[in-house]
């Protein structure tokens, strides 16, 4: 009899147990389903956003902003946009004066040979707002570069319908994707020099990295109210090398071209020195400086050795 009850209840448990499982497990497997939805809108933004296909938001902002409490700048811009600049103060006295530097493209207010630039200089007495630069998408990379598209092998297959809507964007908006992009660069600019003389600083320079010099040398020409203009290894896109020379033809603001030591026949920054040499472009100076990659906290050290000279015998 004993036997019996306890075969019973042992069924009865059984019973239970499968009950309370077939009704958690929908459950369960709705909530894994919502979490991995969540976590793969994370990892893969939706395509079809229009901000996506302008450029991607690798600036690194928000966690710079954590990393760096106490440096952290956030700078208003137009509709209601922010970008994020660290501030490194001058560490020793008396003060030089402010830089505004434009790390290359791709890279954060921190990353890269800005941040190592901007703590040299302020161990020298200059104060740096540092900023980071956007990468473009590939669709607009396309556009600056002024390639143009390769024919797809297969225009009916998965790749080659992406080739197409690229294609398509191209052609119908190219301008603005471009000017949206140059636009967004131009007003972090114009807040960082606000911001620098807010501070107290008149007249601050402008410094660039890689593609970042023709943004500061567009900011210059716009009228941006700058001591000096200082590129560190330009890299130009066809279109903006092959008008410089007339542009800063009657550039007034004093220019300092430090580009790789060594055999530069290759290199864009050499092409663009050489024809800014011989259109007389008044105030320009050129140095080389030591290179190598990546670039290191000796690399910003000996930069920021030549701009802290150069500027001061100014």
């Amino acid at each position: 009899m004993r036997r019996v009850e306890i075969g019973r209840i042992g069924r009865w448990w059984l019973l239970t147990v499968g009950l309370i499982a077939a009704t958690a497990l929908p459950a369960l497997a709705q909530e894994g389903g919502e979490q991995s939805d969540t976590v793969s809108g994370q990892a893969e933004p939706d395509p079809a956003s229009p901000s996506r296909a302008l450029i991607w938001t690798g600036a690194g902002e928000q966690g710079l902003s954590q990393a760096f409490p106490d440096a952290a700048v956030w700078l208003e811009l137009e509709e209601g946009e922010r970008a994020l600049g660290l501030f490194y103060p001058e560490t020793r006295l008396p003060a030089q004066g402010a830089v505004l530097a434009l790390a290359d493209q791709g890279e954060t207010a921190a990353s890269g040979l800005v941040g190592a630039i901007a703590r040299a200089l302020a161990a020298r007495g200059w104060a740096v707002l540092t900023l980071g630069l956007e990468a473009p998408s590939p669709v607009l990379e396309r556009i600056l570069a002024g390639r143009s598209a390769a024919p797809d092998p297969d225009p009916g297959g998965e790749a080659g319908a992406e080739s197409v809507m690229i294609d398509v964007m191209e052609a119908e908006i190219p301008d603005n994707l471009e000017a949206r992009y140059r636009s967004r660069v131009s007003g972090a600019l114009a807040a960082g020099l606000a911001e620098l003389v807010e501070r107290g600083y008149e007249s601050p320079a402008l410094l660039g990295i890689g593609r970042a010099g023709i943004h500061v040398t567009e900011s210059v020409l716009e009228g941006a109210n700058a001591s000096a203009l200082i590129w560190v290894a330009p890299r130009f896109y066809p279109a903006d090398q092959e008008e410089l020379p007339e542009r800063l033809g009657s550039l007034d603001t004093a220019l300092l071209h430090l580009h790789p030591a060594g055999p530069e026949r290759g290199n864009p920054g050499w092409n663009a020195g050489e024809r800014l040499l011989r259109a007389g472009v008044p105030g320009y100076q050129r140095q080389p400086v030591p290179w190598f990659s990546p670039p290191s906290e000796a690399l910003g050290d000996a930069i920021a050795s030549r701009i802290a000279a150069w500027l001061e015998s100014r």
